[in-house]
């Protein structure tokens, strides 16, 4: 009995000891337990945490100018932490200050990110303003706009409104943009740029007049604003001799001292060779940047006798720059046997790209044309793969007249995505140039393709297409659209009323021409040629012959389109 009970108070003993440790080993469990919870979101915070000091890193290095240590620093940080804020929206900008296709992935990214902010949404309808993307675009500064917007904000509504098409409402926004910030020089120098460009003399008028003022005050342009000034061909005499003193009080520039030659040139053109030879002789002895740049300007006004003599065939040889400013001043004397000469010299470094282009001009200049067309042919195969090098030719083929060439060029040139807009771009303007609207129209074509959310690329198609008669009734639903989306903009509503006429919708036609309520009126005089040809047959078609005559009278048929002269020339036979 006595061993029993002894038995069982060790057995209670060991169950009693064994409580405090199976309760230690709980404990411990529990701890574990907690710290494996713990130690995954640690490890994000972590990796956050890291992340964003390289991303700090990123953009300290970004203000130091070492562009590519801080690329190396936001790209660690995304791959530590791809939603970073940080990370996504530096490295959004930088991508976009360096043209890299990875941009637009990011900025997307940080558009989806909760710590997006107005200045994000700005940056990134400006990058897609620089991508063509106009409608995704205007959407994103549609709703900036209705938050109070600051002068950048308003700045790039109206670089969107012009790259749409609308000067009008481009305008508009640099004036509100100018008046909100009345004492930065920005806003008042983008909106003398955009009056500049109007056919409106006055707005012209007006855009001198803020250049005048930013001229005469210290400022970050001011320099600008001389230039802009001494390139206008609307000043007075007194205003030129004062841009000559602007230009003058500068520090000593180049560019410069030839602006105000061209000045001088035109107040004093008997004075001529006493001012080719005195910028000859200042400018042409420093270095070779600024002999390049006088020689250049002395082929553009035709004294290549100068430039000859200032660009001596030893200096040549050592400068490809110098070398092509000496071809150019014979090319203009019409020494094409020296041109052949230099070109054949083993010691001429020039690409081949570059030599076939100059023989193919001087062939060109001996009028041998099928030696020029198969030298074109060549330098365009050689430059195949290089789009730098294309453009060269296409540029060089135009400034050579030789659009067949240039044309191929191009071709050849937009195959590289990133260079197809400006490709197809340069086609249009070498069809217009041409008068061959079937090219012009094919070109479009590509644009819309390439640009489809562009409206002002839809609108120019679809005119393009009702001026050559193809799928009137689909091409005018299309052009009704834009007008409805786009009730302010006239060259939506010509679109539409070609088409209608084209339909033989006298009515309908004439209605296009009444804008929107509030709209100002229409001022003929002051639209392009090939509106005021619409508008004047929609006014025949109406009955309206004297107004229709007035419009016409005053259109210069050589700036028409031959179908554009067609629509017209029934009114300007009388009326047959």
């Amino acid at each position: 009995m006595t061993d029993s009970i002894s038995e069982g108070k060790k057995r209670g003993s060991r169950r009693s000891g064994r409580r405090p440790r199976v309760i230690r080993w709980i404990t411990i469990l529990v701890i574990v337990i907690a710290v494996i919870a713990a130690v995954k979101p640690v490890y994000h915070w972590l990796k956050t945490w890291r992340a964003d000091q390289l991303a700090a890193a990123g953009e300290r290095l970004i203000q130091q100018g070492k562009i590519n240590d801080a690329a190396r620093k936001y790209s660690a940080a995304l791959q530590l932490d791809p939603l970073d804020y940080k990370a996504l929206s530096g490295g959004a900008r930088l991508a976009t200050r360096g043209g890299r296709a990875e941009a637009l992935d990011l900025w997307e990214a940080v558009m989806r990110s909760p710590q997006v902010t107005d200045l994000d949404r700005r940056d990134y309808a400006a990058f897609l303003l620089l991508q063509g993307r106009i409608t995704a675009g205007e959407k994103m500064v549609d709703e900036l706009l209705k938050r109070n917007p600051d002068e950048p904000t308003l700045d790039l509504a109206s670089r969107y409104a012009q790259k749409s098409g609308d000067n009008v409402k481009a305008v508009q926004f640099a004036r509100i943009a100018a008046k909100r910030e009345p004492t930065t020089d920005q806003s008042q120098f983008r909106l003398a740029e955009l009056l500049s460009l109007s056919p409106d003399a006055p707005a012209r008028a007006e855009a001198r007049s803020i250049l005048w003022k930013l001229a005469a005050r210290s400022g970050d342009y001011k320099k600008a604003s001389i230039e802009s000034l001494a390139n206008s061909t609307e000043l007075n005499p007194e205003e030129q001799q004062r841009a000559v003193d602007l230009l003058t009080s500068l520090p000593p520039d180049v560019t410069d001292v030839l602006y105000a030659a061209d000045l001088r040139l035109r107040l004093h053109p008997e004075q001529a060779e006493q001012i080719y030879d005195e910028i000859t002789s200042k400018w042409g002895q420093g270095d070779a940047t600024s002999i390049v740049a006088v020689a250049r300007w002395l082929n553009l006004h035709l004294q290549a006798q100068r430039a000859l003599a200032l660009v001596t065939l030893e200096s040549a040889l050592h400068d490809d720059r110098l070398m092509l400013a000496r071809l150019d001043a014979l090319a203009i004397l019409g020494n094409w046997a020296e041109v052949e000469n230099l070109l054949s010299r083993p010691d001429v470094s020039f690409d081949p790209v570059v030599i076939e282009c100059f023989k193919a001009r001087s062939a060109q200049g001996r009028n041998a044309p099928l030696d020029a067309q198969v030298l074109w042919d060549r330098a365009i195969g050689l430059a195949a793969s290089d789009p730098l090098k294309l453009r060269f030719i296409a540029g060089f083929a135009e400034k050579s007249t030789a659009p067949d060439a240039a044309e191929k060029a191009l071709q050849q040139l937009a195959r590289f995505p990133e260079h197809a807009s400006y490709a197809y771009s340069s086609l249009q303007s070498i069809a217009i140039r041409a008068g061959d609207t079937r090219a012009q129209r094919m070109a479009a074509e590509k644009m819309v393709m390439l640009r489809g959310e562009d409206p002002n690329a839809q609108g120019q198609f679809i005119y393009l297409n009702l001026l050559t008669g193809n799928d009137v009734p689909g091409n005018l639903a299309k052009a009704k659209q834009l007008v409805a989306k786009y009730p302010d903009r006239l060259a939506f509503r010509i679109a539409a009323a070609l088409g209608h006429l084209r339909k033989q919708e006298a009515t309908p036609a004439l209605t296009q021409f009444v804008g929107p309520k509030g709209a100002p009126e229409i001022q003929w005089s002051r639209t392009e040629p090939a509106w005021q040809a619409v508008y004047a047959a929609v006014l025949q078609a109406n009955d309206k012959l004297e107004e229709a005559k007035q419009i016409a009278s005053g259109i210069q048929a050589a700036q028409l389109r031959p179908e554009e002269r067609e629509l017209i020339a029934p009114i300007l036979n009388g009326g047959n």
